[in-house]
């Protein structure tokens, strides 16, 4: 920008210093307030900031006639004047005075230079061969003045060059023709009928206008509609998408976190093809749509996958893109959720690509999917620390992501994943408050354990003599249970979860230790949390963290509980409960704790059993408090 303002600036003084030494007649100032004057019916090409006028018609006339110096100081005068009507900014505006004084002066220069004419206003009748001079003057003038513009917008909306010319000024080059068409009729009718024939163009003109007008005005409302189908198509994708996001109270918001991650990465990372960047925007809210096929009890599970779980869970990439196809998406939005999960070097899956064979909006998604991954709560394991998860990413550059993504995204890092969330979405906020009227009602039908607030040792006591009567029920069995393993097993709380084939749920009927009150609230569906994972699959769960069966927000209410054991109680093939324990530290139980566990509750699960059974007619489930929902999370 700075050498095509010192180039026409000094293009512009020096026609302005020809013009003070000349004795041209006083038409040329005619000439010269026509091309402005003509230069206030502008039009605005459609999608980008530039503007059209048909005074360039004046001007080529007034340069055939009165030589370059004319059109070169009336044109850039003509641009400072578009520039303080659309309020442009003064580096704008002295692009616009440069820019079109330069491409006149190019354009006459070259004129003069091949016709070996001189200017017509008091030379010989022009040659026949004109034409085709008059025709390579346009056409420098066009070239000169479009591919500057376009250099201009292309580096500041990081956008193609070429693209940008193409597109929007290469369709308006028989404007120009039909200029110097109307530019030749004018020098015609000043030498043969003199100034007064003119009068005869300016119909042309403005039927000329009000065509241009007539035909971007539609090309701006079609661009104003698809524009319009655009939002509705990415707000409908977002809506559902975060209704599906939502039901994770844990990773709530992951897919709007990492569309604004992918967004800000793409154009860190140098993107700018607008497609490219629709297609990221709709993938990023749609990439985990496959997990819809994936078994709940794999998707919620409190600890790592085995091989097999792993080899489902991997399934849901190729389902979603299956799934997503079926839309007839205006942008490639399949591929890139086909292949987010694929590495750099091969590894990856569904297909195996390496390299650049990944598209690139795949690559940058890769890249947010894991960061958000693991700066978030999952199943089977803590959130890590910004610095703990770009460690990571750093560790992973050129095996599982690609190097520039990468390091386009350490670049700055904290502004493209910020540390502060952003307001939930109406869908979020709405699912959430139907969740909390839904724990209120059940609440208030709940019936609260008659012995919660009896001394552990008094209802140990209790338990003893009722089951010695063949009268014991699950308080009995838990309190009895609580006192043998507070001595063999260290625990800070105990729970004793019942499941309820009726409703497909599983409640707490029994709690003892720290947070006993907390724990005798937990309520969730079959296969949620880790509850109802143990229940759902038959498998404990060792060193899970607690807040998946006290749900979202635990944390801030109970910062004593770190890790849970979870061991199925089942008795003739049947799970009746889950025996779970708690502690304070992190990942304090051992596989040895498991063994000791699983021989405990072998013979706990039939007195449980018997127990249920008896109470079955006149116990009803605790009152939930906060509900463990299901955990569709991504894996890192």
């Amino acid at each position: 920008m700075s050498v095509v303002a010192v180039a026409g600036v000094a293009a512009v003084l020096a026609s302005t210093a020809t013009l003070l030494r000349s004795s041209l007649p006083a038409e040329w100032t005619v000439f010269a307030l026509l091309t402005i004057a003509s230069g206030m019916l502008t039009l605005k090409i459609p999608s980008i900031e530039t503007r059209f006028s048909v005074s360039e018609a004046f001007a080529f006339a007034s340069v055939l006639i009165f030589g370059p110096a004319v059109g070169v100081v009336t044109l850039a005068l003509d641009g400072i004047r578009i520039s303080v009507r659309w309020g442009m900014t003064r580096t704008q505006t002295l692009f616009n005075f440069a820019n079109l004084g330069l491409s006149m002066w190019a354009a006459g220069t070259i004129f003069f230079a091949l016709s070996g004419a001189r200017p017509l206003f008091g030379g010989p009748a022009p040659a026949p061969t004109v034409v085709v001079h008059v025709a390579v003057m346009v056409a420098v003038y066009f070239a000169v003045n479009t591919w500057l513009t376009a250099i201009v917008i292309g580096l500041t909306s990081k956008r193609s060059i070429a693209a940008v010319w193409t597109e929007h000024y290469w369709p308006l080059l028989p404007s120009y023709a039909a200029g110097a068409s109307v530019a030749l009729l004018l020098v015609l009718a000043f030498r043969e009928v003199h100034f007064a024939a003119v009068a005869l163009i300016l119909p042309l003109l403005v039927i000329c206008y009000l065509t241009f007008q007539s035909s971007f005005g539609r090309l701006e409302d079609a661009q104003r509609h698809v524009d319009q189908l655009n939002r509705l198509l990415l707000s409908t994708v977002e809506t559902l998408a975060t209704a599906i996001d939502a039901k994770d109270e844990v990773t709530h918001d992951h897919v709007r976190r990492v569309q604004h991650g992918t967004m800000a990465l793409a154009r860190a990372a140098g993107v700018a093809d607008p497609t490219v960047l629709q297609a990221l925007e709709a993938a990023a809210l749609l990439h985990d749509t496959g997990k819809i096929a994936v078994p709940e009890h794999i998707l919620n599970k409190p600890g790592r996958l085995t091989p097999a779980e792993f080899d489902k869970m991997k399934r849901h990439s190729s389902i979603g893109a299956d799934i997503l196809s079926s839309i007839e998406f205006p942008y490639p939005v399949v591929p890139i959720v086909r292949h987010h999960h694929e590495n750099w070097d091969g590894t990856g899956y569904p297909d195996g690509l390496r390299a650049e064979q990944i598209p690139i909006g795949a690559r940058i998604l890769a890249v947010i999917d894991c960061f958000d991954a693991l700066t978030s709560d999952r199943p089977y394991r803590r959130r890590m620390t910004d610095a703990e998860a770009v460690a990571i990413v750093r560790e992973r550059r050129g095996t599982m992501y690609d190097p520039a993504v990468v390091d386009a995204f350490l670049a700055d890092h904290s502004r493209i994943m910020p540390a502060v969330a952003s307001s939930p979405h109406p869908v979020s906020r709405a699912i959430g408050d139907a969740r909390a009227l839904d724990r209120d009602d059940r609440v208030q039908d709940a019936v609260p354990p008659s012995d919660a607030g009896v001394a552990d040792g008094l209802l140990a006591v209790t338990s003893l003599s009722r089951a010695l009567s063949g009268g014991a029920g699950v308080a009995d069995v838990g309190a009895l249970l609580s006192t043998i393993l507070r001595q063999v097993l260290p625990c800070d709380a105990m729970a004793i979860m019942v499941t309820n084939p009726e409703t497909d749920e599983i409640a707490a009927r029994y709690a003892s230790g720290q947070y006993a009150s907390r724990l005798r609230s937990i309520r969730c569906p079959s296969g949620a949390g880790i509850s109802g994972w143990v229940a759902a699959t038959g498998r404990p769960a060792i060193n899970a963290d607690p807040a998946f069966d006290f749900g979202y927000g635990a944390r801030d209410v109970m910062p004593g509980l770190r890790s849970c054991l979870a061991i199925p109680l089942a008795t003739s093939g049947h799970t009746a409960g889950v025996l779970a324990l708690y502690r304070a530290e992190s990942n304090a139980f051992t596989e040895d704790h498991v063994r000791l566990l699983e021989l405990v509750a072998a013979r706990v699960a039939t007195p449980l059993s018997i127990a249920i059974t008896t109470e079955a007619s006149d116990l009803p489930l605790q009152a939930p408090g906060p509900v463990a929902v299901l955990h569709r999370v991504p894996r890192v």
